[in-house]
């Protein structure tokens, strides 16, 4: 089949789930679409995929709303689509290539053809005004007259989304390769809480470092950031390590010597940095959100205030054990209903009915 892939956001667990997917359905014949203007798309990102991929830069995508530069990245996609010859498949990738991508699609016949995958739809951003996250609501709806299958990333937006009253809603578990690496057994009185992201309101460093903070006149308990970004500034507690942006080995080993994962996000759409760090073993205290909301399982703990999580860290410093017993579970989780070979399968049955 002859897939075209259409992106925006080229970065992030974006670009993460693209390239997890074509590299596990390496068969298939692929275009990649994407947008040129984030700062954080891996310089060698070519290298992160299957050698027989065509990429075309998408040049005038942006992320912000803006009606006369969305114009032009709508007739630049239009002029792209229509110079590729016998397209089995079109998936959208995040709102702005789901909103733009749709209207094309129509435009060109080929709404049958297309597959709208949100992670993390717009509307569940905290970010913006309840003004704007109503017009994103609105945007959505719209887009969705234009035809497309939405293909949400866990079962908790799949449902965000019907709230709204959209419609042809399915979801497919985002999935991953289990980390390969060994969980290091904590001998010592230490225990490491970690969270791993770019340091942006969607992730909430001021609730980490507020958690953190309640923990400072205990030196057995320490905090590590694994990640950068524009609000790197709210990590003021000392007994925080912020390790900004590091390679992938040093990274799992951070999270090998972990004992419990923290994610304070505000929304998601499935984290897959909760998601490596379940599969090596390691329990969970989340932030109760859309997409954090389906891992866990007697894995660990939502929490919905800080009062909360902090209360759910110190049931599970009472006892390594049950650390041990929740980490396993985490294991467990993910090999059932989090691995990559299910979702790629599951991507790939969707690609082959729509194309008959």
């Amino acid at each position: 089949m002859k897939i075209v892939h259409v992106i925006e956001c080229f970065a992030g667990g974006v670009f993460s789930f693209l390239s997890n997917l074509t590299n596990e359905l390496d068969k298939e014949e692929y275009i990649v679409i994407y947008g040129i203007n984030r700062d954080n798309t891996p310089s060698n990102f070519k290298e992160k995929f299957p050698s027989n991929i065509k990429f075309i830069p998408w040049k005038s995508a942006g992320r912000s709303l803006n009606p006369l530069k969305d114009i032009k990245a709508l007739w630049e996609l239009y002029i792209i689509l229509k110079k590729i010859d016998n397209i089995d498949i079109i998936h959208l990738h995040s709102s702005k290539a789901g909103f733009l991508g749709r209207i094309v699609s129509f435009l060109l016949g080929k709404s049958k053809k297309t597959i709208y995958t949100p992670h993390a739809i717009s509307f569940l951003r905290l970010d913006v005004s309840p003004k704007k996250r109503k017009i994103f609501i609105w945007m959505e709806k719209f887009a969705s007259f234009f035809g497309g299958k939405i293909i949400a990333c866990s079962q908790s937006e799949k449902e965000a989304i019907e709230e709204q009253g959209i419609k042809s809603v399915t979801f497919i578990n985002n999935g991953i390769k289990s980390l390969q690496i060994e969980k290091k057994v904590n001998t010592s009185d230490k225990t490491t809480i970690i969270s791993v992201g770019r340091l942006s309101i969607q992730k909430n460093p001021k609730l980490f470092n507020d958690i953190a903070l309640e923990f400072i006149d205990n030196p057995n308990i320490q905090f590590i950031w694994c990640g950068d970004g524009e609000l790197k500034s709210e990590l003021t507690s000392p007994n925080i390590k912020c390790t900004g942006w590091i390679e992938r080995k040093e990274l799992e080993n951070y999270l090998s010597y972990a004992d419990i994962y923290l994610s304070t996000s505000l929304w998601e759409g499935l984290p897959l940095s909760v998601l490596e760090a379940m599969s090596i073993g390691l329990p969970v205290v989340l932030s109760d959100c859309v997409g954090n909301r389906d891992l866990v399982d007697n894995n660990g703990f939502l929490y919905i205030n800080k009062i909360e999580a902090i209360k759910n860290i110190n049931e599970l410093l009472k006892n390594k054990i049950w650390i041990n017993k929740k980490g396993h579970n985490s294991k467990i989780i993910v090999e059932n209903n989090f691995n990559m070979r299910n979702m790629a399968i599951s991507y790939l049955n969707i690609y082959k009915g729509m194309k008959n």
